[in-house]
């Protein structure tokens, strides 16, 4: 990776602290199971940029890398050019956290992102796939987006968060907390 910090993007270096090294372990969770079985393809970009989203700091981002029009052809030439294909997803992490962050962090954020890739559901729940055989993939949001202090003034108001507690409170006990 260079060092240049006037490019807005930079590829991981290829060593232990590859991105794709903390999606080995992770990609064989049960919860993960649909990228390896569907052979999702999945690159990281790091940004040297800072980004900030509604006042908060974005470690990360998950996108299904793609664009319209004229533009399409050079984009796609681009991933090809970065990456030796095009990627179903495309991993986009803070390099000044990666770089600081413990194995630890970077192994939830790597888990975060990689739990807004999904494969596509029909209307009854079985997965969608293209003609081709190929899964239709997609992106999920996030399961809570809540305040803290909301949820500190009210409680869990809203099924969404009342299973949010729940889990971390089954975390914690899985973990002797």
């Amino acid at each position: 990776m260079s060092d240049d910090l006037s490019h807005p993007y930079a590829l991981p270096d290829d060593n232990e602290s590859h991105p794709a090294r903390f999606a080995e372990s992770i990609l064989k969770l049960p919860e993960h199971a649909h990228l390896v079985d569907g052979e999702a393809g999945i690159d990281y970009l790091l940004r040297t940029h800072e980004r900030i989203k509604g006042g908060r700091y974005v470690l990360g981002t998950a996108h299904m890398p793609s664009v319209q029009g004229e533009l399409k052809e050079c984009f796609e030439w681009l991933l090809f050019m970065l990456f030796g294909r095009l990627p179903d997803f495309l991993i986009v992490l803070d390099r000044a956290y990666w770089e600081q962050a413990t194995p630890l962090q970077r192994e939830i954020l790597i888990y975060h992102e990689l739990t807004h890739c999904i494969q596509k559901v029909d209307m009854y729940g079985a997965p969608r796939f293209h003609r081709d055989g190929r899964p239709m993939w997609g992106l999920r949001g996030h399961d809570v987006e809540e305040f803290t202090a909301v949820v500190r003034r009210y409680g869990a108001y809203s099924q969404d968060i009342a299973g949010f507690i729940a889990a971390a409170i089954e975390g914690n006990r899985a973990h002797g907390r």
